[in-house]
Protein backbone atom coordinates (compact mmCIF):
# COMPACT_ATOMS: atom_id res chain seq x y z
CA UNK A 1 0.00 0.00 0.00
CA UNK A 2 1.57 3.37 -1.29
CA UNK A 3 1.42 6.38 1.28
CA UNK A 4 1.26 9.05 -1.00
CA UNK A 5 2.37 11.96 0.95
CA UNK A 6 4.54 12.90 4.07
CA UNK A 7 4.31 11.48 7.45
CA UNK A 8 5.21 14.15 9.35
CA UNK A 9 2.12 14.29 10.76
CA UNK A 10 2.22 10.19 12.03
CA UNK A 11 6.15 11.39 13.45
CA UNK A 12 4.03 14.66 15.34
CA UNK A 13 1.93 12.05 16.66
CA UNK A 14 3.98 10.28 17.96
CA UNK A 15 5.66 12.62 19.73
CA UNK A 16 3.24 13.96 21.17
CA UNK A 17 2.45 10.12 23.01
CA UNK A 18 6.07 10.21 23.89
CA UNK A 19 7.63 8.27 21.68
CA UNK A 20 10.97 9.38 20.06
CA UNK A 21 10.25 8.93 16.31
CA UNK A 22 14.23 8.87 15.08
CA UNK A 23 14.27 5.70 17.92
CA UNK A 24 11.68 4.08 16.44
CA UNK A 25 13.17 4.22 13.03
CA UNK A 26 11.36 5.93 9.85
CA UNK A 27 11.05 2.13 7.94
CA UNK A 28 9.87 0.93 11.09
CA UNK A 29 7.23 3.68 11.35
CA UNK A 30 5.78 3.59 7.93
CA UNK A 31 5.69 -0.58 7.76
CA UNK A 32 3.42 -0.14 10.86
CA UNK A 33 1.25 2.51 9.12
CA UNK A 34 1.15 0.35 6.33
CA UNK A 35 -0.01 -2.20 8.22
CA UNK A 36 -2.68 -0.57 10.01
CA UNK A 37 -4.03 0.96 6.64
CA UNK A 38 -4.28 -2.27 5.02
CA UNK A 39 -6.02 -3.95 8.28
CA UNK A 40 -8.19 -0.99 8.71
CA UNK A 41 -9.16 -1.11 5.00
CA UNK A 42 -8.51 2.89 5.40
CA UNK A 43 -7.34 5.20 2.73
CA UNK A 44 -3.58 6.71 3.64
CA UNK A 45 -5.52 10.39 3.40
CA UNK A 46 -8.15 9.52 5.35
CA UNK A 47 -6.28 7.94 8.18
CA UNK A 48 -5.50 10.82 10.62
CA UNK A 49 -8.81 11.63 10.95
CA UNK A 50 -9.92 7.81 11.80
CA UNK A 51 -7.53 8.04 14.07
CA UNK A 52 -8.40 11.09 16.16
CA UNK A 53 -11.83 9.64 16.45
CA UNK A 54 -11.13 5.98 17.43
CA UNK A 55 -9.14 5.14 20.53
CA UNK A 56 -9.03 1.56 19.87
CA UNK A 57 -7.37 2.15 16.75
CA UNK A 58 -5.08 4.28 18.52
CA UNK A 59 -4.01 1.59 20.63
CA UNK A 60 -3.67 -0.66 17.24
CA UNK A 61 -1.18 1.57 15.76
CA UNK A 62 0.91 1.87 18.96
CA UNK A 63 1.12 -1.68 19.27
CA UNK A 64 1.66 -1.96 15.82
CA UNK A 65 4.95 0.77 16.09
CA UNK A 66 6.30 -0.77 19.36
CA UNK A 67 6.55 -4.34 17.75
CA UNK A 68 7.35 -6.88 20.78
CA UNK A 69 10.90 -8.75 21.15
CA UNK A 70 11.10 -10.66 24.04
CA UNK A 71 12.46 -13.94 25.25
CA UNK A 72 12.60 -15.89 28.78
CA UNK A 73 15.47 -14.92 30.46
CA UNK A 74 17.04 -12.35 28.58
CA UNK A 75 20.39 -10.73 29.76
CA UNK A 76 20.78 -13.20 32.64
CA UNK A 77 22.92 -11.46 35.01
CA UNK A 78 19.61 -9.49 35.64
CA UNK A 79 17.56 -12.06 37.28
CA UNK A 80 21.09 -13.16 39.14
CA UNK A 81 20.63 -9.24 40.77
CA UNK A 82 17.12 -9.94 41.50
CA UNK A 83 17.74 -12.87 43.58
CA UNK A 84 20.35 -11.53 44.85
CA UNK A 85 17.91 -8.53 46.70
CA UNK A 86 15.61 -10.65 47.50
CA UNK A 87 18.08 -12.86 49.41
CA UNK A 88 19.27 -9.40 51.23
CA UNK A 89 15.15 -8.94 51.93
CA UNK A 90 14.72 -12.16 53.92
CA UNK A 91 18.23 -11.23 55.63
CA UNK A 92 16.90 -7.60 56.80
CA UNK A 93 13.41 -9.73 58.03
CA UNK A 94 11.55 -7.27 55.92
CA UNK A 95 7.87 -8.03 56.30
CA UNK A 96 5.37 -9.47 53.09
CA UNK A 97 5.85 -10.40 50.02
CA UNK A 98 9.18 -9.50 47.79
CA UNK A 99 7.63 -6.94 45.18
CA UNK A 100 8.46 -6.71 42.21
CA UNK A 101 7.75 -3.90 38.96
CA UNK A 102 8.13 -5.21 35.28
CA UNK A 103 7.32 -2.13 32.82
CA UNK A 104 6.53 -2.35 29.26
CA UNK A 105 6.04 -6.45 30.21
CA UNK A 106 4.94 -7.01 26.59
CA UNK A 107 4.03 -10.14 25.87
CA UNK A 108 4.60 -11.87 29.19
CA UNK A 109 8.26 -13.53 29.09
CA UNK A 110 9.83 -10.87 31.57
CA UNK A 111 7.39 -11.11 34.69
CA UNK A 112 7.06 -15.25 34.47
CA UNK A 113 10.97 -14.84 34.19
CA UNK A 114 10.86 -12.82 37.41
CA UNK A 115 8.35 -15.20 39.14
CA UNK A 116 10.48 -18.34 37.77
CA UNK A 117 13.71 -17.01 38.75
CA UNK A 118 12.53 -16.50 42.21
CA UNK A 119 10.94 -19.86 42.80
CA UNK A 120 14.31 -21.30 41.76
CA UNK A 121 16.56 -19.18 44.47
CA UNK A 122 13.89 -20.95 47.18
CA UNK A 123 11.11 -18.60 47.33
CA UNK A 124 7.65 -20.28 47.45
CA UNK A 125 4.17 -19.23 46.69
CA UNK A 126 2.76 -15.96 48.52
CA UNK A 127 6.54 -14.80 49.22
CA UNK A 128 6.75 -13.04 45.72
CA UNK A 129 4.13 -10.33 43.82
CA UNK A 130 4.63 -8.86 40.32
CA UNK A 131 2.99 -6.49 38.60
CA UNK A 132 3.34 -6.06 35.44
CA UNK A 133 2.05 -2.92 32.92
CA UNK A 134 2.38 -2.71 29.22
CA UNK A 135 0.45 -0.22 26.96
CA UNK A 136 -0.73 -3.27 24.83
CA UNK A 137 -3.97 -4.68 25.64
CA UNK A 138 -3.10 -6.82 23.29
CA UNK A 139 0.32 -7.69 25.04
CA UNK A 140 -1.22 -8.18 28.64
CA UNK A 141 -3.91 -10.26 27.10
CA UNK A 142 -1.26 -12.73 25.90
CA UNK A 143 0.95 -12.31 28.78
CA UNK A 144 -1.94 -13.19 30.80
CA UNK A 145 -2.92 -16.37 28.86
CA UNK A 146 1.25 -17.49 28.77
CA UNK A 147 1.40 -19.84 25.86
CA UNK A 148 4.68 -19.48 24.22
CA UNK A 149 6.47 -21.09 21.48
CA UNK A 150 9.76 -21.94 20.69
CA UNK A 151 10.91 -17.91 19.94
CA UNK A 152 10.92 -17.41 23.60
CA UNK A 153 12.97 -20.01 24.82
CA UNK A 154 16.44 -18.53 23.33
CA UNK A 155 18.85 -19.73 26.29
CA UNK A 156 21.18 -23.11 26.13
CA UNK A 157 19.30 -25.20 29.19
CA UNK A 158 15.92 -23.58 29.08
CA UNK A 159 14.97 -26.89 29.03
CA UNK A 160 15.61 -27.59 32.32
CA UNK A 161 13.57 -25.28 34.22
CA UNK A 162 10.61 -25.32 31.64
CA UNK A 163 9.33 -28.32 32.43
CA UNK A 164 8.66 -27.45 35.74
CA UNK A 165 7.09 -24.62 35.47
CA UNK A 166 5.14 -25.22 31.89
CA UNK A 167 2.88 -28.25 30.66
CA UNK A 168 3.56 -28.82 26.76
CA UNK A 169 0.61 -28.32 25.31
CA UNK A 170 1.87 -29.58 21.49
CA UNK A 171 3.16 -28.63 18.26
CA UNK A 172 6.10 -26.92 20.44
CA UNK A 173 4.06 -24.58 22.71
CA UNK A 174 3.98 -24.37 26.62
CA UNK A 175 2.01 -23.22 28.90
CA UNK A 176 2.10 -21.57 32.37
CA UNK A 177 1.45 -23.69 35.26
CA UNK A 178 -1.19 -22.44 37.20
CA UNK A 179 1.10 -22.58 40.34
CA UNK A 180 2.75 -19.59 39.46
CA UNK A 181 -0.32 -17.46 37.73
CA UNK A 182 -1.16 -15.77 41.24
CA UNK A 183 2.26 -14.28 41.77
CA UNK A 184 1.57 -12.29 38.43
CA UNK A 185 -0.98 -8.96 38.04
CA UNK A 186 -0.96 -7.94 34.75
CA UNK A 187 -2.54 -4.62 33.74
CA UNK A 188 -2.78 -2.49 30.47
CA UNK A 189 -0.93 1.36 31.52
CA UNK A 190 1.29 3.81 30.12
CA UNK A 191 4.54 4.37 31.37
CA UNK A 192 3.55 8.00 31.12
CA UNK A 193 0.39 7.92 32.64
CA UNK A 194 -1.19 7.37 36.18
CA UNK A 195 -0.90 3.75 37.71
CA UNK A 196 2.12 3.37 38.90
CA UNK A 197 5.13 5.35 40.69
CA UNK A 198 2.75 7.93 42.50
CA UNK A 199 4.16 6.44 46.16
CA UNK A 200 1.03 5.04 46.87
CA UNK A 201 3.13 1.49 45.74
CA UNK A 202 6.76 0.92 46.50
CA UNK A 203 8.13 -2.39 45.44
CA UNK A 204 12.01 -3.85 45.86
CA UNK A 205 12.77 -4.05 42.16
CA UNK A 206 11.50 -2.37 39.08
CA UNK A 207 12.24 -3.89 35.37
CA UNK A 208 12.17 -1.07 32.46
CA UNK A 209 13.77 -2.49 30.61
CA UNK A 210 14.70 -1.92 26.40
CA UNK A 211 11.96 0.78 26.85
CA UNK A 212 13.24 4.07 27.81
CA UNK A 213 15.56 3.95 24.19
CA UNK A 214 11.75 4.39 22.16
CA UNK A 215 10.66 7.53 24.71
CA UNK A 216 11.64 11.43 24.08
CA UNK A 217 14.25 12.60 26.43
CA UNK A 218 11.48 14.35 29.17
CA UNK A 219 9.67 11.32 28.89
CA UNK A 220 12.56 9.59 29.91
CA UNK A 221 13.99 11.69 32.69
CA UNK A 222 10.00 11.81 34.27
CA UNK A 223 9.56 8.01 34.24
CA UNK A 224 13.24 7.52 35.66
CA UNK A 225 12.07 9.31 38.66
CA UNK A 226 9.24 7.84 38.90
CA UNK A 227 10.95 4.20 39.12
CA UNK A 228 12.90 5.92 42.08
CA UNK A 229 9.62 7.11 43.26
CA UNK A 230 8.40 3.42 43.21
CA UNK A 231 11.30 2.05 45.21
CA UNK A 232 11.87 1.34 48.50
CA UNK A 233 14.83 2.52 49.33
CA UNK A 234 18.12 0.43 48.32
CA UNK A 235 15.73 -1.12 45.94
CA UNK A 236 16.70 -2.74 42.57
CA UNK A 237 16.52 -0.98 39.01
CA UNK A 238 17.37 -2.94 36.75
CA UNK A 239 17.78 -1.16 32.61
CA UNK A 240 18.03 -2.78 28.83
CA UNK A 241 21.34 -2.83 27.43
CA UNK A 242 20.37 -0.27 24.95
CA UNK A 243 18.59 2.16 27.28
CA UNK A 244 19.98 5.83 27.29
CA UNK A 245 21.37 6.42 31.36
CA UNK A 246 22.63 9.66 30.91
CA UNK A 247 21.63 11.36 34.20
CA UNK A 248 20.99 8.46 35.87
CA UNK A 249 23.05 9.15 38.52
CA UNK A 250 20.77 11.03 40.52
CA UNK A 251 19.50 9.07 43.36
CA UNK A 252 21.14 5.55 41.89
CA UNK A 253 24.42 3.69 41.87
CA UNK A 254 25.53 1.50 39.92
CA UNK A 255 24.65 -2.58 41.28
CA UNK A 256 26.04 -5.75 40.41
CA UNK A 257 27.66 -7.28 36.95
CA UNK A 258 28.30 -5.09 33.76
CA UNK A 259 25.37 -7.98 32.01
CA UNK A 260 23.09 -6.67 34.76
CA UNK A 261 22.75 -2.86 33.95
CA UNK A 262 21.39 -2.55 37.73
CA UNK A 263 21.12 0.40 39.75
CA UNK A 264 20.05 0.39 43.54
CA UNK A 265 18.35 3.54 44.30
CA UNK A 266 20.58 5.87 47.02
CA UNK A 267 19.30 7.29 49.90
CA UNK A 268 21.22 10.07 51.67
CA UNK A 269 20.18 8.08 55.25
CA UNK A 270 20.65 4.60 53.32
CA UNK A 271 23.65 2.97 55.08
CA UNK A 272 26.14 1.58 51.91
CA UNK A 273 24.97 -1.80 51.31
CA UNK A 274 28.23 -3.95 51.03
CA UNK A 275 27.98 -5.19 47.58
CA UNK A 276 27.72 -9.17 47.15
CA UNK A 277 29.36 -10.46 44.12
CA UNK A 278 27.39 -10.91 41.17
CA UNK A 279 28.74 -13.97 39.96
CA UNK A 280 27.46 -15.76 43.07
CA UNK A 281 24.36 -14.44 44.30
CA UNK A 282 22.80 -15.97 47.47
CA UNK A 283 20.00 -18.83 47.08
CA UNK A 284 17.22 -17.62 49.27
CA UNK A 285 16.47 -20.87 50.97
CA UNK A 286 20.26 -20.85 52.16
CA UNK A 287 19.46 -17.04 52.83
CA UNK A 288 16.48 -18.22 55.12
CA UNK A 289 18.41 -21.06 56.60
CA UNK A 290 21.57 -19.03 57.64
CA UNK A 291 19.21 -16.05 58.46
CA UNK A 292 17.17 -18.22 61.24
CA UNK A 293 21.28 -19.68 62.89
CA UNK A 294 22.70 -16.01 62.54
CA UNK A 295 25.30 -17.11 60.21
CA UNK A 296 26.51 -15.80 57.15
CA UNK A 297 24.86 -16.77 54.54
CA UNK A 298 26.56 -19.11 51.36
CA UNK A 299 25.76 -22.08 49.35
CA UNK A 300 25.93 -22.36 45.42
CA UNK A 301 25.20 -20.31 42.96
CA UNK A 302 21.21 -20.11 41.65
CA UNK A 303 20.54 -23.02 38.84
CA UNK A 304 20.76 -21.55 36.24
CA UNK A 305 20.28 -22.91 32.34
CA UNK A 306 23.49 -20.28 30.70
CA UNK A 307 25.40 -21.72 33.51
CA UNK A 308 24.77 -25.30 32.91
CA UNK A 309 25.34 -24.91 29.53
CA UNK A 310 28.20 -23.67 30.27
CA UNK A 311 30.07 -26.34 31.98
CA UNK A 312 29.03 -28.31 29.42
CA UNK A 313 32.10 -29.35 27.28
CA UNK A 314 31.37 -28.23 23.50
CA UNK A 315 30.63 -31.39 21.08
CA UNK A 316 30.66 -29.61 17.54
CA UNK A 317 30.62 -26.16 16.17
CA UNK A 318 27.03 -25.02 17.00
CA UNK A 319 27.75 -26.03 21.17
CA UNK A 320 30.78 -24.31 20.82
CA UNK A 321 29.29 -20.99 20.28
CA UNK A 322 26.49 -21.64 22.50
CA UNK A 323 28.97 -22.20 25.09
CA UNK A 324 30.20 -18.88 24.30
CA UNK A 325 26.47 -17.18 24.48
CA UNK A 326 26.40 -18.54 27.63
CA UNK A 327 29.14 -17.70 29.14
CA UNK A 328 28.64 -14.51 27.96
CA UNK A 329 24.94 -14.26 29.33
CA UNK A 330 26.69 -15.53 32.68
CA UNK A 331 29.15 -12.55 32.42
CA UNK A 332 32.38 -14.65 32.10
CA UNK A 333 33.06 -12.27 29.09
CA UNK A 334 37.14 -13.43 29.22
CA UNK A 335 36.10 -17.02 29.05
CA UNK A 336 33.63 -15.97 26.39
CA UNK A 337 35.93 -14.05 24.16
CA UNK A 338 38.53 -17.17 24.75
CA UNK A 339 35.56 -19.75 22.95
CA UNK A 340 35.23 -17.06 20.28
CA UNK A 341 38.54 -16.38 19.45
CA UNK A 342 39.91 -20.00 19.38
CA UNK A 343 36.48 -20.64 16.99
CA UNK A 344 37.60 -17.69 14.62
CA UNK A 345 41.19 -19.26 14.03
CA UNK A 346 39.30 -22.35 12.13
CA UNK A 347 36.23 -20.71 11.52
CA UNK A 348 37.27 -16.47 9.64
CA UNK A 349 33.72 -16.47 7.61
CA UNK A 350 31.21 -17.25 9.99
CA UNK A 351 29.36 -14.12 10.77
CA UNK A 352 27.92 -15.82 14.00
CA UNK A 353 31.20 -15.53 15.57
CA UNK A 354 32.09 -12.00 14.89
CA UNK A 355 28.50 -11.08 15.67
CA UNK A 356 28.72 -12.65 19.57
CA UNK A 357 32.83 -11.28 20.03
CA UNK A 358 30.91 -7.28 19.73
CA UNK A 359 28.56 -8.35 22.06
CA UNK A 360 31.14 -10.06 24.62
CA UNK A 361 33.13 -6.44 23.77
CA UNK A 362 30.01 -4.44 24.28
CA UNK A 363 28.67 -6.07 27.63
CA UNK A 364 32.48 -5.81 28.92
CA UNK A 365 32.04 -1.69 27.78
CA UNK A 366 34.88 -2.30 24.93
CA UNK A 367 32.79 -0.56 22.47
CA UNK A 368 35.66 0.02 19.78
CA UNK A 369 36.54 -3.73 19.33
CA UNK A 370 32.35 -4.20 19.86
CA UNK A 371 32.34 -1.89 16.43
CA UNK A 372 35.11 -3.85 14.68
CA UNK A 373 33.45 -7.10 15.57
CA UNK A 374 29.85 -6.24 14.47
CA UNK A 375 31.17 -3.96 11.15
CA UNK A 376 32.54 -7.52 10.06
CA UNK A 377 29.56 -9.85 10.40
CA UNK A 378 27.56 -7.30 8.59
CA UNK A 379 30.22 -7.96 5.83
CA UNK A 380 29.70 -11.28 5.88
CA UNK A 381 25.86 -11.27 6.40
CA UNK A 382 24.78 -7.51 5.52
CA UNK A 383 20.95 -8.40 6.83
CA UNK A 384 23.01 -9.95 10.42
CA UNK A 385 19.60 -8.40 12.43
CA UNK A 386 21.72 -8.48 16.14
CA UNK A 387 24.52 -7.17 14.52
CA UNK A 388 22.29 -4.16 12.81
CA UNK A 389 20.45 -4.08 16.45
CA UNK A 390 23.83 -3.57 18.50
CA UNK A 391 25.32 -1.19 15.87
CA UNK A 392 22.22 1.08 16.38
CA UNK A 393 22.55 0.75 20.42
CA UNK A 394 26.18 1.39 20.13
CA UNK A 395 25.88 4.36 18.21
CA UNK A 396 23.24 6.20 19.93
CA UNK A 397 25.31 5.12 23.17
CA UNK A 398 27.54 7.49 21.49
CA UNK A 399 25.22 9.99 20.86
CA UNK A 400 25.58 9.26 17.13
CA UNK A 401 21.93 9.42 16.17
CA UNK A 402 22.22 9.83 12.64
CA UNK A 403 24.36 6.09 12.03
CA UNK A 404 21.58 4.28 14.98
CA UNK A 405 18.91 5.86 12.80
CA UNK A 406 20.48 4.12 9.48
CA UNK A 407 21.10 0.67 11.69
CA UNK A 408 17.81 0.96 13.16
CA UNK A 409 16.21 1.29 9.83
CA UNK A 410 18.41 -1.42 7.85
CA UNK A 411 17.20 -3.68 10.92
CA UNK A 412 13.62 -2.65 10.17
CA UNK A 413 13.57 -3.31 6.41
CA UNK A 414 15.69 -6.13 6.25
CA UNK A 415 18.14 -4.20 4.14
CA UNK A 416 21.32 -5.45 2.94
CA UNK A 417 24.57 -3.33 2.26
CA UNK A 418 26.85 -1.37 4.25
Amino acid sequence: MRLNGDIGWLRDWLAAAGLEPRALGEAAVECALKRRLHAAGCAAAAYPAMLAADAEERARLLEAVLVPETWFFREPPAFEALAESAARHRLERRTGPFRVLSLGCSTGEEPWSIVIALREAGLEKGDVRVEALDISARAIEAASVGIYGGRSFRNPGDGTWRSRYFDEIGHGRYRVQDGLRGDVEFRVAHLGGAGWGDGSRRYHAVFCRNVLIYLKADLRARIIGRCREALDPGGLLVLGHADGIGGLDRGFRRHGAAGAFSWIRQDAAEAEIPPVPPSRPVPIKAARRDALAGAKPSGPDLPSGAKEAARAAPSDDVATLSTARALADGGDYTAAERLCLGYLASHPHDPEVHALLGIVMSAANREDEALKYFRQALYLAPTHGESLLHMAALHERRGDEERARHFRNRSAAGEGGQ
